[in-house]
């Protein structure tokens, strides 16, 4: 089978900085396919190669690396990609074109008009089948989503759509459901019998003025809660699938999603240097802190708190399972420590189980110990990148790392009262963590896992 891939934003930074080099490394472990980059930056194959392909790049990937000037407005681009395309599948017997949209969501509409256009002008004596692969976020809003999603199916069968969230074929995500569902230890304490709450942080260090014109239609919600975080929220507190299939996850994910209410305690946030080179205000959140409830027999009461944005001194991602500390309470010894799972996703990913041990030289003390599984130590640092494995998903036509309209639905449900464009925004100097992010823990009694 001759296999293409159709990249949409080829000269984007997503296509250079994470596409490309998940397309060499498969290229290099013999997955047979050709690449057809798509942009406006480069007249020619040979530009597009000399300015942004690395020159040590190999030939195994390289030579199936081709470059097409394509402007979306232009009149004639259907054709001009039609006429590509017609060329690069002549006298072959099967066929399957990939359209991946690296590309502002506000382009998805006009992208599946012309892919479908381009469909119906090919001729080709061959089996031809197709593909296509849409990043986050999936629309705007739950509005924009859904019409997204009638576009995508009147070219698509759903069997034929990949709804991209990268944060899915990171290792940690699927190690969440390892751990959780091949341990018993695990799996019994694993409930509102014995969880007290649980965080989520995700902080990071850069900003978004180098790409303020997309990240300004963003803001924090739409970049990382309505899917990173509502992912490693299912993943934390589904109900154990009949099988690991894709069909079977994804219906538990959606039955936890359609227990959360729409989020009513939440705070938002912008770096005071936001926008500071493009001579406008920009009110944008680049942070948000909230908390939520999963309202499942197994997981209500147990609130959720999450704090996510730019610009942070320390760029940390954790998830810190916090266990009631009912020891402390029978002993009447408030040193007693509480036992925790503390999931560490960056800056190396680690797994530690916190419990107290006896300290030596002490009358019956007691200290918090940390036991570790280190990614890197016990399997090795060159564990696939999560694209990588995302696009061996789709050349194989594995959906496990994709999730569904449905859990996408749902999330843009939840989190629809923070996309309010009135909300009152707090101003943060860069490096520091927003006042309403330590209020937040005041008013909850809780103590941010830092």
């Amino acid at each position: 089978m001759k296999r293409i891939i159709i990249q949409y934003g080829g000269t984007g930074d997503l296509a250079l900085k994470k596409l490309y080099p998940a397309y060499q490394n498969l290229m290099e472990k013999d997955f047979s396919f050709e690449v057809l980059a798509l942009g406006r930056r480069y007249a020619n194959r040979q530009d597009f190669l000399s300015n942004l392909v690395d020159p040590q790049a190999p030939a195994t990937f390289t030579d199936h690396l081709d470059y097409l000037y394509f402007d979306m407005d232009d009149d004639k681009a259907v054709s001009i990609l039609s006429a590509r395309l017609q060329s690069m599948i002549e006298n072959q017997n099967e066929v399957e074109f990939i359209y991946y949209l690296a590309l502002q969501p506000s382009l998805y509409e006009q992208a599946i008009h012309q892919i479908k256009e381009v469909d119906g002008s090919l001729q080709c004596m061959c089996t031809l089948t197709k593909k296509i692969v849409v990043e986050k976020p999936f629309g705007f809003d739950l509005q924009s989503a859904q019409r997204y999603n009638e576009i995508l199916e009147k070219a698509f069968t759903d069997k034929e759509i990949f709804r991209v969230d990268h944060y899915l074929g990171k290792e940690f995500m699927q190690n969440l459901l390892l751990m959780r569902f091949h341990n018993d230890i695990i799996r019994r304490i694993w409930d509102n019998r014995t969880i007290e709450s649980i965080q989520i942080i995700f902080d990071e260090t850069h900003g978004v003025d180098q790409r303020l014109g997309f990240y300004e239609k963003i803001g924090v919600v739409r970049d990382t809660i309505q899917n990173h975080i509502m992912q490693i929220i299912t993943y934390l507190t589904m109900s154990e699938p009949v099988s690991l299939s894709p069909e079977d996850i994804a219906v538990e994910k959606e039955k936890v999603l359609r227990s959360i209410s729409p989020i009513s305690e939440f705070h938002m946030g912008r770096y005071e240097s936001l926008g500071m080179n493009s001579g406008h205000i920009v009110q944008t959140p680049t942070y948000a802190a909230f908390k939520l409830f999963v309202n499942t027999y197994y997981f209500a009461d147990i609130p959720i708190y999450v704090r996510t944005g730019k610009m942070q001194k320390d760029a940390k991602s954790l998830i810190y399972i916090k266990f009631k500390n009912l020891t402390k309470q029978v002993m009447h010894d408030p040193s007693i420590a509480e036992n925790g799972v503390i999931i560490t996703i960056h800056p190396e990913l680690t797994i530690d189980i916190s419990m107290n041990l006896k300290m030596p030289n002490t009358s019956w003390k007691s200290k918090p110990v940390r036991f570790r599984f280190n990614q890197s130590e016990t399997f090795g640092a060159n564990t696939p990148e999560a694209y990588e494995q995302i696009v061996q998903k789709i050349l194989t036509a594995d959906k496990s790392l994709f999730p569904t309209m449905k859990e996408i639905s749902e999330s843009w449900r939840i989190v629809q009262p923070m996309l309010s464009d009135d909300l009152p925004v707090e101003v943060y100097p860069i490096r520091t963590l927003p006042r309403f992010a330590a209020q937040m823990a005041k008013d909850n009694d809780f103590t941010w896992f830092d």
